[in-house]
């Protein structure tokens, strides 16, 4: 019994990191120089690649290729947004300080994300099932995320006001701001619970995975500077990334979590939005 909870936490500790790495070091953290960050996302799919490839030879390997799948196509979405999504942008001679412009950079950046990694993803063999894309329970997640985001969308109206911007200024950021929230928490989803939490169950049990996921999540938001007190930011964030999760896995279908996420992320758009042109 020891032996086989040693093993278990070793293997949270293992996935913990491989998300980290390909999470943090090869997608979100920005402090990492221009040509090691375009060093590390064409290396990283590589490298993975290679590892799913031995996980389908060798007998001991072959547990970890889900994993390292559902990583592979992570890889490969930041890859994606990494080479095409600014010059997209410049194709449209976009403004990115706009709202408009920052909408229409996070959209880019989601449909390449999402694209690329649903692609390998599915080449791999991942259903979607794998992937919670499906109806699911639609009477649990349904009411559940849309009560979470009307509670959010009343906290974020109380912020505007506090702010003290007007209401005419909110009907004008309004449809960019949706936009931005439901790009990015069905991004987000897709991106770590959608393509990992099935995979991760099969090493670590269904409660491990998504705590794993969630404290990966969490650790990768670290860096962020759009938030002023980063401490309390992240413990709220881990009940969330863990509600999320556990929604998914009780409902079958990401769904209910991505209308939450969205809920939630209203509430750290405010400082991009209140500042933002609308044009």
């Amino acid at each position: 019994m020891r032996r086989l909870a040693v093993g278990r936490a070793a293997r949270f500790l293992v996935l913990c990191g491989a998300v980290l790495l390909v999470y943090s070091v090869g997608g979100y953290l920005a402090a990492i120089p221009h040509a090691a960050r375009t060093l590390i996302k064409c290396a990283l799919p590589l490298v993975l690649l290679l590892s799913t490839c031995a996980s389908a030879r060798f007998e001991s390997l072959r547990p970890w290729k889900p994993v390292l799948i559902a990583l592979l196509a992570a890889s490969c979405g930041f890859l994606a947004a990494w080479l095409l999504s600014d010059r997209i942008m410049g194709a449209l001679n976009v403004v990115s300080e706009s709202a408009s412009g920052i909408v229409l950079a996070k959209l880019s950046e989601s449909a390449l994300i999402v694209a690329a990694a649903w692609a390998v993803a599915r080449i791999g063999g991942m259903t979607r099932t794998d992937l919670y894309l499906q109806r699911g329970r639609v009477r649990v997640w349904l009411p559940i995320g849309l009560a979470a985001f009307v509670v959010f969308s009343a906290l974020f109206l109380s912020q505007w006001t506090r702010a003290g911007l007007t209401t005419a200024a909110l009907l004008k950021a309004l449809p960019w701001i949706l936009m931005f929230v439901i790009a990015n928490g069905f991004m987000e989803e897709f991106h770590f619970r959608g393509l990992l939490l099935r995979p991760f169950e099969r090493l670590l049990g269904r409660s491990g995975a998504n705590l794993c996921i969630a404290l990966s999540f969490t650790l990768a938001h670290a860096p962020v500077t759009y938030v002023p007190d980063i401490v309390p930011f992240l413990a709220v964030l881990l009940v969330l990334a863990w509600a999320w999760g556990f929604l998914i896995q009780r409902t079958d279908s990401l769904w209910g979590a991505v209308v939450f996420h969205a809920g939630a992320d209203l509430l750290v758009v405010l400082g991009i939005f209140s500042t933002a042109g609308s044009s």
